[in-house]
């Protein structure tokens, strides 16, 4: 049971009243508070475990914003979804693929006039290199969803580290199917890791 203004509200069961008076009132000045407080532990931690969390981080604001692009479609060759990506958002991007490698530029600073974090936007944040990694992931994970592809994600330079645009470099992993078909034509054999001993 929780006290509330001297009335007990049973644990899950919310009062219409008072889930107003958090909603309208509380949450705006203590969520903000909270957030930073959590982000000073991100950046307190070492390098593994705090670009585990941020990675973490930028796959949940993807999926928060799918709310305000749409849905993306699936099964979509690169190029499609490069394009499809480049029409979300105000700012320029430009995309180009090297065999199996996508280089990624956003042009962040003409539109956002700096960072373009939801939360250095609010002002509940500083904006700092580190917190690049979150939207590095938040990009590959549109892309993997997008092509059905795996993808590996590399941030290359940002407005945070003192660059004039925000760069990822995204290598396509090949599908199982590409693999063994790609194998299949070379004529190869999988490598099975026994050797045929000799008598």
């Amino acid at each position: 049971m929780v006290k509330k203004l001297g009335v007990k509200v049973s644990k899950g069961k919310v009062d219409a009243e008072v889930l107003k008076l958090y909603t309208e009132t509380v949450a705006p000045a203590v969520l903000p508070n909270l957030v930073r407080g959590i982000m000073k532990g991100v950046f307190g931690l070492d390098e593994k475990a705090r670009n585990r969390v941020l990675e973490e981080m930028g796959r949940a604001c993807y999926e928060g914003f799918r709310d305000f692009v749409g849905t993306p479609p699936t099964d979509m060759d690169i190029g499609s979804a490069c394009q499809w990506l480049d029409g979300t958002v105000p700012h320029k991007r430009r995309f180009e693929m090297k065999g199996d490698t996508l280089y990624w530029e956003a042009d962040v600073k003409d539109t956002y006039g700096g960072c373009m974090c939801i939360l250095v936007r609010l002002g509940i944040i500083e904006p700092r290199p580190e917190l690049c990694i979150c939207s590095t992931n938040y990009n590959k994970t549109a892309l993997e969803q997008m092509t059905g592809r795996k993808v590996k994600g590399e941030l290359v330079e940002s407005l945070n580290s003192g660059a004039q645009s925000c760069k990822y470099k995204y290598r396509f992993k090949p599908s199982s199917l590409s693999s063994s078909c790609e194998a299949s034509r070379k004529g190869d054999r999988p490598k099975t890791g026994k050797t045929k001993r000799r008598g």
